[in-house]
């Protein structure tokens, strides 16, 4: 329930234009919209967006609860108006300004009302002038983290992976110690181990790939995809060069799985890889070698 206490409102959320009414609009037209608005959110009207879907009904189901309670909705104008009066705009000033933490609201304001395209390609602006760690410096842990969010969910329609990865990657390393992370914390994990084990293996360069493999041992994976996990990691690993970390990988597979013929077929190719570095030691320590490669 909306606290009509508290001392300091988030200046980014406009519950008029959440619900889509006006200052003017009657209790019985703010209701219509919020259900109209529930309806046209909900889980099972938005399949591929589903953790979408339920941010935007609570956002709604908080609008609602400040404008369709009177004394709330009393509140909350008083408030709003004098926010309004003091900067001297007739709208929230993040619509006008072009500070970087004006930027930063707007762009979650696009996020949160289905403007994800804008919100992005603002995004993409800002960080190209102020760095990687631009929304992080300008919104409130909560803000920022809603705002990853919606970005991957924004990227994984679109099927930009890589993309999606970097922010919930982001939203993971900043909650991974949290006492109390964020509600929806195991979606991100979720999401992760969907990109990391299914989406990402053969798009990105062997030595990413590894080190994104090599974190995803953090995420409690189930028998079946910690396989697979060790499997793409021995696999990249072995691409790129890293014996020691495919060793490694392989070694803990056939614990769980001694018996794979993905298994096998790595340790062929681990053996192989350790011969033609042995040979090329030997070859590097014969009498002359040195005066050849310097005649050459």
């Amino acid at each position: 329930m909306y606290d009509t206490n508290r001392k300091e409102f988030r200046q980014e959320l406009d519950y008029y234009i959440i619900l889509g009414v006006s200052e003017t609009s009657t209790r019985d037209e703010i209701r219509s919209s919020y259900r109209r608005l529930v309806l046209d959110a909900h889980p099972d009207k938005n399949p591929q967006r589903r953790e979408w879907a339920e941010h935007r009904i609570r956002l709604l189901i908080e609008a609602y609860e400040i404008l369709g309670n009177d004394e709330n909705r009393r509140v909350f104008d008083i408030h709003r108006k004098a926010a309004l009066k003091v900067r001297g705009e007739k709208e929230p000033f993040y619509f006008t300004r072009k500070t970087p933490g004006a930027r930063a609201l707007l762009i979650l304001f696009y996020m949160t009302n289905k403007q994800e395209d804008q919100g992005a390609e603002m995004l993409a602006e800002m960080e190209e002038e102020f760095g990687s760690g631009y929304l992080k410096e300008y919104l409130c842990r909560e803000d920022y983290l809603d705002s990853l969010f919606l970005l991957a969910e924004h990227y994984i329609a679109k099927k930009n992976y890589l993309g999606a990865a970097e922010r919930l990657r982001a939203f993971y390393h900043h909650e991974c110690r949290s006492k109390c992370p964020r509600h929806y914390y195991d979606q991100v994990i979720g999401h992760l181990r969907n990109l990391y084990l299914r989406k990402l293996p053969g798009t990105l360069a062997p030595l990413l790939l590894t080190s994104y493999l090599s974190e995803a041992a953090e995420f409690n994976l189930k028998q079946p995809d910690e396989i697979l996990r060790l499997h793409l990691l021995a696999d990249a690993a072995l691409e790129s060069g890293n014996l020691t970390i495919a060793h490694r990988a392989l070694e803990s597979c056939g614990r769980l799985a001694p018996e794979s013929t993905e298994l096998v077929e790595l340790q062929v190719r681990l053996a192989s890889l350790r011969g033609h570095a042995r040979a090329g030691k030997n070859h590097s320590r014969r009498p002359g070698a040195s005066r050849v490669r310097e005649g050459l």
